[in-house]
């Protein structure tokens, strides 16, 4: 039986349930924007169905402070602070700005949304704890979309800009990130990625951006949209600081609800080789063949991997058509995962694993008191989420995870063949700063996330490198390799990095 898409009537009571007051002009936006989510659970049922954490440890800390205008010219900033970290250790005096959905003790932490500023974490993330002991300082806190729902740049203190050019967006929802890394105000960042959101803005501001593997990097002490996509990975203006970092986070985390068994960790900076003789990469057709693509950016991406090629590294065109329908089954799944989480109070229940019992009890109170404050894309995801969970108990989100299990079989099949599929991390150029643009057009503009959001699904490591720019604006090639084989990744992206034109240089 075809879905039959949401009344203005259940949305009305769907919302209520959700202590959601919605205008009469929301109900009508978002009966439109629902009926056009409808096909993508129409292109799920159209398959057959078949740490330890650790917390606050008192060192020397300041509190964070917000950044005046004047002082954060593309906006990348929500708060200064300084945590030192330890002397001597691998990441001795680097500098590095942690995304705002990133808990790091006594510092503020808004997730890029009005809804939960004032909120300050009693406990620092388990990569934040492990940055400050390889003697990495924290330096601030980067500004993100609001809640990660986006892509594109749109905090609720406003758009983070390109740094390249400032009437473009630098991409999200880790767009601050990006911004910090390319400008040199940071030497690194932490970001995190449930769609794409380290390697967008990567791209769209010419830095490098891994998605470890599944599980590599604990997310404990992250705030996550759902469990089962939530990535935190590093982002720099080279490979060899991004292999640095994820030398220092990468290892299994008792406490971590994700995946707390014992994972294989290497010194990742240590095996960039940089060589492509033995280098046999799967060119996935499905990754360029799209109508909305760049006809710049695809010829881009094409250029750098024949440089790789004249490297010695062997190119074989591959296809997965299921990898078009990947988006479609993200946005089903996503939809009543964040419900969960949402009704779980920001994390969910059944996990055995450590709860971040001060962001449950901040954001419980704050949902209940603002929630109509939550962005568009969220009201959008949970009002689908909740009606999908109501009408067809879960069917499509059970449907969807299943089909997850065969997407992740096919790219094992195509990676069993190469070591690595190559494609554009996104299709376009970063999309223009259109102030007067409100969120409801926003969201139907959306960056097209066709190449980036399966393997947050499958977990496969996934890395965007500078390849260029088109009419000024970087363009990122995007890299996936096997589950936990991170080392050939970034070995295979710092070939593609000496390889490849340096970016033009950010204005100042």
């Amino acid at each position: 039986m075809p879905i039959r898409p949401p009344t203005k009537a259940t949305l009305r009571e769907l919302g209520e349930s959700l202590f959601l007051d919605l205008t009469d002009e929301e109900l009508e936006q978002f009966v439109s924007l629902a009926e056009s989510r409808v096909s993508a659970y129409e292109t799920v049922r159209s398959y057959d169905p078949a740490s330890r954490l650790g917390g606050f440890d008192r060192r020397e800390r300041s509190a964070g402070i917000r950044v005046p205008d004047e002082e954060n010219p593309h906006n990348a900033w929500v708060s200064r602070c300084f945590v030192a970290g330890d002397d001597g250790g691998a990441l001795d005096g680097l500098e590095v700005a942690i995304k705002d959905n990133v808990c790091v003790a006594g510092v503020e932490l808004t997730c890029g949304s009005q809804v939960v500023e004032g909120y300050v974490p009693d406990v620092d993330a388990t990569i934040v704890t492990r940055l400050l002991e390889a003697g990495a300082d924290v330096v601030g806190k980067a500004n993100m979309d609001d809640f990660a729902m986006t892509r594109t740049g749109h905090s609720t203190f406003g758009s983070v800009t390109n740094p390249h050019d400032d009437d473009y967006l630098a991409g999200g929802s880790s767009g601050g990130s990006a911004v910090l890394v390319a400008t040199g105000d940071a030497d690194a960042a932490i970001g995190t990625d449930q769609g794409g959101s380290v390697r967008i803005p990567a791209a769209l501001c010419g830095i490098v951006g891994h998605k470890p593997t599944y599980g590599l990097v604990p997310y404990t002490g992250c705030i996550g949209l759902a469990h089962a996509i939530d990535h935190p990975g590093p982002m720099a203006p080279d490979v060899e600081t991004t292999a640095r970092l994820l030398s220092v986070i990468a290892g299994s985390n008792e406490r971590d609800l994700r995946s707390h068994a014992p994972v294989p960790v290497e010194p990742y900076h240590e095996r960039l080789e940089g060589d492509a003789a033995d280098l046999s990469i799967g060119v996935l057709e499905e990754g360029f063949d799209r109508a909305e693509a760049d006809e710049g950016v695809l010829e881009r991406v094409r250029t750098a991997l024949d440089a790789l090629a004249d490297e010695g590294a062997s190119l074989e065109d591959v296809s997965e058509p299921m990898h078009r329908d990947a988006g479609d089954i993200h946005t089903v799944c996503t939809a009543e995962g964040l419900l969960d989480a949402m009704i779980g109070e920001g994390m969910g229940h059944g996990w055995k694993a450590w709860y971040n019992t001060s962001w449950i009890e901040f954001f419980g109170s704050a949902r209940r008191v603002q929630a109509d404050d939550f962005p568009a894309p969220l009201k959008l995801s949970v009002l689908m989420g909740a009606y999908a969970n109501e009408t067809y108990h879960s069917r499509y989100y059970a449907d969807g995870m299943n089909l997850v299990v065969e997407l992740t079989e096919r790219y094992d099949a195509l990676l069993a063949e190469h070591d690595l599929l190559a494609m554009p991390t996104t299709l376009d150029t970063a999309p223009e700063t259109v102030p007067e643009m409100d969120e409801f057009d926003r969201l139907r503009e959306e960056i097209v996330v066709a190449n980036t959001t399966p393997f947050n699904r499958t977990g496969h490591p996934a890395i965007s490198v500078p390849v260029g720019e088109v009419d000024g604006l970087p363009v990122g090639l995007m890299l996936v390799g096997s589950r936990f084989d991170d080392a050939t990744v970034l070995d295979a992206a710092a070939t593609l990095e000496a390889v490849t034109p340096s970016m033009p240089s950010v204005p100042t």
